[in-house]
């Protein structure tokens, strides 16, 4: 960074003069962000007086910043970690009682303008159902002592955030086979499909595709979501895994780390390729009881 501003006006650097002169006189300390080529950088500066020089001591503290960054992000998660089950709790009553409401108006008028301003208002519903699911599952484990329609709910979960990639342009294609009752739990497998499809719907483009697998292989089931998005970078990649992780700016690192622990709970191995321009594909196998 010195190289780069050798030369150039205080102005351009740092502040005007005059602004200079008074942070001596008043001893603070000053942050400021500059552009240059590498990217932004941030440091901090202090103005001294030397007998008729002003002389500024400045420090690179752009990874400081972006720790600090990080660590008020993980407060405020932390925080609306600990309210969250009463908010999903105090959602989801009303959000199951509405839902019901629009599947009997759906009943009462089958066909018209109406039904289709209703199915797609249903849509909406079940995909903040599973807004919910995916949010909170954390803690839970995908194993379960009761046997549901696992392909159903993989079906049904991918079905709800289809018109959501068809309204970016991306395409979709899904291989779903029929599966016999499994114990796995329906609500965690859903989570797990709403996470990957809605990350890969973001990774996407008009004109990327994404496409899901459900099969038995053997004594594992599969399942594969592969997507011709933007993909990760290598150093990405290796972390995207880790609770709170995320690149989006809001994003909340939640996903990947859900599936994760929940693939783990079923005793399950999570594999993902990805490269940066090529897409990317995550697969979930899930060994199957004897």
């Amino acid at each position: 960074m010195l190289g780069d501003v050798t030369g150039q006006q205080v102005e351009s650097v740092f502040a005007p003069l005059g602004a200079l002169e008074a942070t001596a006189r008043s001893g603070s300390r000053n942050e400021l962000r500059r552009q240059t080529p590498a990217g932004n950088l941030e440091f901090g500066y202090q103005v001294s007086e030397l007998d008729d020089e002003l002389v500024v001591v400045f420090q690179n503290i752009t990874g400081f910043q972006k720790l600090r960054t990080e660590r008020d992000r993980l407060m405020q998660l932390a925080a609306v970690g600990d309210v969250l089950p009463s908010v999903l709790h105090e959602l989801k009553n009303p959000l199951a009682a509405v839902r019901t409401a629009v599947e009997v108006l759906i009943e009462d008028h089958p066909e018209g303008e109406l039904a289709e301003q209703l199915h797609a208002v249903l849509n909406e519903i079940r995909r903040m159902g599973l807004v919910l699911d995916g949010v909170g599952r954390m803690k839970h484990e995908l194993p379960s002592t009761r046997h549901f329609a696992i392909d159903q709910a993989v079906r049904e979960a991918f079905a709800v955030l289809v018109p959501q990639a068809h309204g970016r342009g991306i395409r979709t294609s899904a291989h779903i086979e029929t599966l016999p009752l499994l114990p796995f739990d329906a609500s965690a497998m859903r989570a797990i499909v709403f996470n990957l499809v809605t990350n890969a719907i973001h990774a996407c483009r008009s004109g990327d595709t994404i496409s899901i697998k459900l099969q038995r292989e053997g004594e594992t089931l599969l399942m594969e979501i592969r997507d011709t998005g933007a993909g990760m970078s290598p150093e990405v990649k290796v972390r995207c895994t880790e609770l709170f992780f995320t690149t989006k700016p809001r994003g909340s690192g939640i996903g990947l780390a859900l599936v994760q622990d929940l693939t783990s709970s079923a005793n399950g191995q999570l594999h993902i390729e990805s490269l940066p321009s090529q897409g990317t594909a995550i697969s979930v196998r899930l060994p199957l009881p004897a």
